[in-house]
């Protein structure tokens, strides 16, 4: 990467190397880095499969282990997903260069230097939040050992794995060996997560930035002070050719979006799904803890899980409502403006731009389900509404 933004890129560089996924590597490491992260993770995730085959018959312990899995399962879609489009996520940073290089205005550089600082900032607190999260996983199995110390019983109380599985030796013997698979099976998970999810965001914020600085490049075709600097017989071709410039960028910026979409629309919609009933499984799983079992441990595990699940589904939604409003935002800005002051020549480009971004880019899964508020309240009533009925079947 070589153009003046590549600085806020570094962390989303880093977090794709740890798993191996930065497309730009093409060493025999990270071959190796892959095939070793993913042997890790399957590993967990047939232990995990081994032990639910086990516990068949007893759908509360079922219901436990299949929110690991799913999270193994989404793991990945996501990491397989990246893989297969290295490819396009290289075309979409060469694309990105390329805007970055075009811009030469002060003013256009500082707007699109904002958004994507929005979006590095973004990539910052969700590494913050997933190594948290994460690093409360890793000290709740010693839980029970802590409480010994300051509230103790007149029995020990057992030590139990994050995550229930058949490891196929004796977990007591082997805990502390067990325990580290398990964290380097999180910490993987959570930075392959966090390292995809913020690439993404921050392509988005790279198209807010662009789709602003057409909107910026329409104010200043018409600004009076700004025309007042060109002789008479020079405006009308300065107007014309900035209200070029604008539709110009819009064009690519719609065209970035849109390959953009095209190349994660399928696990999307995808991980959609398994979120939805992901996200009912652990409802189920938190209700029944806190009424019947009431185990500290395993209710702070499964609080950490939802509200993970649920700041993701947001995230993604207030994504697509900002695409939305960006979108859309440039016929307003485009409508106040001076438009009635420029040459007719000038005038007959505007329906061009004004036409195309009355129709807003949206993260649309095959007409089924639109990323924005409207669709984030409508996903959060459907996961209510399943686990309501799911809650009732069992009592």
């Amino acid at each position: 990467m070589n153009f003046l933004g590549h600085e806020y890129y570094k962390l989303n560089r880093r977090l794709l190397l740890l798993v191996g996924l930065w497309p730009y590597e093409h060493s025999v490491f990270k071959y190796c880095q892959m095939i070793l992260c993913n042997i890790i993770v399957i590993m967990t995730t047939v232990c995990q499969i081994a032990k639910l085959i086990e516990l068949r018959q007893d759908v509360n312990l079922v219901m436990k282990l299949l929110s690991p899995i799913v999270l193994y399962v989404v793991y990945i879609i996501k990491y397989q997903t990246f893989c297969i489009v290295a490819k396009k996520i290289r075309h979409l940073m060469k694309h990105i260069e390329e805007d970055w290089n075009m811009l030469k205005d002060k003013k256009e550089l500082e707007i699109i230097g904002r958004y994507t600082y929005i979006g590095s900032v973004c990539t910052l607190c969700l590494t913050i939040l997933g190594s948290l999260g994460t690093l409360t996983c890793f000290f709740l199995p010693f839980a029970p050992s802590i409480l010994d110390i300051f509230m103790p019983l007149n029995v020990s109380r057992p030590r139990q794995l994050l995550f229930p599985g058949e490891y196929f030796v004796d977990q007591e013997k082997y805990f502390y060996a067990i325990w580290l698979h398990l964290d380097i099976t999180l910490s993987l998970v959570v930075t392959t997560l966090i390292g995809t999810e913020s690439l993404y965001i921050i392509y988005i914020q790279h198209v807010c930035g662009m789709f602003q600085v057409a909107s910026y490049r329409l104010y200043q075709a018409f600004d009076k002070k700004v025309l007042q600097a060109y002789a008479p017989e020079k405006r009308a071709i300065i107007v014309y050719r900035k209200i070029i410039e604008a539709i110009y960028i819009h064009n690519r910026t719609i065209e970035f979006f849109e390959f953009l979409w095209s190349t994660l629309m399928v696990s999307y919609s995808i991980l959609l799904t398994i979120g939805i009933t992901s996200l009912v499984m652990n409802l189920f799983c938190l209700f029944y803890e806190a009424l019947f079992i009431k185990q500290i441990n395993e209710i702070m595990r499964l609080l950490i899980f939802i509200v993970g699940q649920v700041f993701y589904f947001f995230l993604g939604n207030l994504i697509g409502q900002i695409v939305i409003d960006h979108s859309t935002g440039i016929f307003q800005k485009t409508y106040i403006t001076r438009w009635h002051s420029a040459p007719v020549r000038a005038q007959k480009l505007l329906p061009f731009i004004m036409q195309r971004s009355m129709k807003s880019c949206k993260m649309d899964m095959g007409g089924i389900f639109v990323s924005s508020f409207e669709g984030f309240a409508s996903l959060m009533s459907t996961t209510l509404s399943y686990f309501t009925v799911l809650w009732s079947v069992h009592k």
